[in-house]
């Protein structure tokens, strides 16, 4: 299941770089040549940001989750970082913690300077995710008390869209909505998937 996943992701890479080679490349002019680009260094193209999830009551949670990503093109972006969540419920002094790692992928599919150069909506992105968790599942005893049983590494790949918005040159905010298509009994989410995230 993981490698099919696998081989789904590098798909969507070839597919967004095929197609924005198509969108992107100039016309060359009959008789002029192209203007010699320089091409960018690596660490121009490195991109640092993720996300942080937030919710404090009687059910406590906390997601970190930072990344490094690389612009393949001006368009598409991968990447890959650490998660680590928190969970504390107080009415049953339970306390857990998940870890693991994620591979992304985003890709613009609309810019809004593409439609009108003072358009200040934002660009419209499709991403992906393939997160790798080790989780501490919430059971019931013989009681119905909750419990937290023993722990086990499970897997989500969560698909989706939303909107990056330029704050200035160097950083962004986005709004994605995600669907857990891997739907795991033991996954933390629950459809639909929100996250608020940075970049820079």
């Amino acid at each position: 299941m993981i490698s099919r996943r696998i081989i789904f992701i590098i798909a969507f890479l070839v597919c967004s770089y095929t197609i924005f080679a198509q969108v992107e490349e100039p016309v060359q002019i009959e008789g002029k040549k192209k203007p010699v680009q320089e091409k960018p260094k690596f660490s121009d193209r490195l991109i640092f940001g993720g996300d942080i999830g937030l919710s404090v009551g009687t059910y406590t949670y906390i997601n970190i989750s930072p990344a490094v990503g690389y612009r393949v093109t001006d368009r598409l972006t991968a990447g890959l970082g650490p998660i680590y969540i928190y969970e504390n419920y107080k009415n049953y002094n339970l306390k857990s913690s998940m870890y693991g790692a994620k591979v992304i992928t985003s890709f613009t599919v609309l810019r809004g300077t593409d439609i009108n150069p003072n358009f200040q909506i934002g660009n419209f992105i499709l991403h992906m995710e393939n997160e790798v968790l080790n989780v501490e599942p919430l059971m019931y005893d013989q009681f119905g008390q909750p419990v937290f049983a023993g722990r086990l590494w499970i897997d989500n790949f969560l698909i989706g869209g939303g909107l990056s918005q330029p704050i200035s040159s160097k950083f962004n905010v986005s709004v994605l909505i995600l669907w857990d298509v891997t739907n795991n009994i033991y996954s933390p989410y629950t459809n639909p998937v929100f996250r608020i995230g940075f970049g820079f």
